[in-house]
């Protein structure tokens, strides 16, 4: 019964996607939200080298091609033909992939205002399906390693190109002829042969390598709790890192919790990289958009920074053993770890608030770091709680509470945003 719901999903899915894939006007330029300027399709191709990235980035994270630890320990121990058992899961996930980079492939063609926007989808299409096949390709061995993340520092150096050829309004040509789709479609259907192929080299080491981070997935998306997933992706991060040299602490508690939160960025700088992508999404927005797109991106990316710098406040508040140990209130051990966040924010609103505006920084900083600390000092969810009994089934009206919290004030913000422009 399970799998005949997810299947029926999946097909409301596809079918939505392939719906707003189908009824979109040519161009959404001049709309209440984007302008019309030249230089719409250097955006474009931006946001499309940018998902091509991202989608080489996720396809190895999950593996592409995973098993679960009962299939690996009572299937693909056994003599079986594991290059068909895989190839199956193989072709979910190129279908997943293809599924995806028409999406991205409509969306291009529609920011970039293309007419004939079959040419672009059809691309993006073979682009997500050459991005699962090259991670399949990896995974199997039969690529090299460090292939992916060329490709990923490839595609994402010309994305920030394209932005900054948008920002400055060069025309980029649009992809509007059949003829290199075409040319295009044979590479991208011999790396899909060549995948599937390949499916026999995968070693049960090779398929657990995504294992807990699909898990997590399917147990965050159960629970409703995504701080299982955050969870797993934090330590995977940690990981990385690996070993660092020991610092000592100052020896008051505010100074040494204040050291540790900078020690932690410090160590995992990713934060930063992160302040200066939304900085340039601001100024980017002011090139192809109206004042109230620029405001939106404002708020989303100050919500995005408060989230990312105050981790240390999540630790304090998700851990009464380390509190208690910690000998002091609430107040004494929240308030120093409120004081990279608020720094963050505070120099996002300086390098940004000529775009903005003084009243739009204000009111994103103030939105974001609200929203952030409410849900930081979120205790774990409970699902004992109120229960409405409707004609479709019963309601978890406390559970909702417990999710929504902190996002409210995104949405008071947006009010005040649109108000204000």
């Amino acid at each position: 019964m399970g799998t005949v719901v997810q299947l029926v999903l999946g097909a409301y899915v596809v079918g939505g996607v392939v719906w707003w894939a189908a009824t979109r006007p040519a161009t959404f330029v001049g709309s209440v939200l984007f302008t019309a300027e030249s230089g719409w399709t250097a955006g474009a191709w931006a946001l499309f080298a940018a998902a091509v990235s991202g989608g080489l980035l996720l396809a190895r994270a999950f593996g592409p091609v995973g098993a679960s630890a009962p299939d690996a320990l009572w299937l693909l121990s056994t003599p079986v033909d594991r290059g068909a058992l895989l190839r199956v899961r193989a072709g979910a996930a190129l279908a997943v992939g293809a599924a995806g980079g028409t999406a991205v492939g409509r969306l291009t063609a529609y920011i970039a205002g293309a007419n004939q926007w079959g040419p672009l989808t059809v691309l993006g299409l073979l682009a997500g399906v050459v991005v699962v096949a090259v991670a399949v390709l990896v995974q199997s061995r039969r690529l090299p390693g460090p292939v992916l993340p060329l490709l990923c520092r490839l595609f994402a150096s010309a994305g920030l190109g394209l932005t900054v050829a948008a920002t400055v309004q060069w025309t980029v040509p649009a992809l509007t002829t059949w003829p290199v789709v075409l040319v295009a479609a044979v590479p991208a259907a011999g790396l899909a042969i060549w995948a599937a192929a390949s499916c026999r080299h995968l070693s049960r080491a090779d398929l657990a390598a995504g294992s807990d981070l699909t898990s997590g997935a399917q147990t965050a998306l159960t629970s409703l709790d995504p701080s299982v997933l955050a969870g797993i992706l934090e330590e995977r991060a940690w990981r990385r890192v690996g070993r660092s040299p020991t610092r000592r602490l100052p020896a008051g508690r505010t100074a040494a919790l204040l050291r540790a939160d900078l020690l932690r960025h410090r160590r995992r700088p990713s934060a930063y990289a992160v302040t200066a992508a939304v900085v340039a999404a601001v100024w980017f927005a002011t090139g192809i958009g109206t004042p109230l797109l620029v405001a939106f991106t404002g708020l989303g990316g100050s919500f995005w920074i408060a989230m990312l710098f105050s981790a240390g406040l999540r630790d304090i508040c998700g851990d009464p053993a380390l509190c208690a140990l910690l000998g002091a209130g609430d107040g004494a051990l929240r308030w120093p770890m409120l004081i990279v966040p608020a720094a963050a924010l505070g120099l996002t609103a300086v390098l940004t608030v000529l775009a903005t505006g003084p009243a739009v920084a204000a009111i994103s900083t103030i939105a974001a770091a609200l929203a952030a600390y409410r849900i930081r000092i979120r205790s774990a969810l409970s699902y004992e709680g109120l229960l409405l009994i409707t004609s479709a089934g019963p309601l978890p009206v406390d559970l909702i509470r417990q999710l929504i919290r902190g996002l409210p004030i995104l949405a008071v913000a947006g009010v005040l945003l649109v108000w204000v422009i």
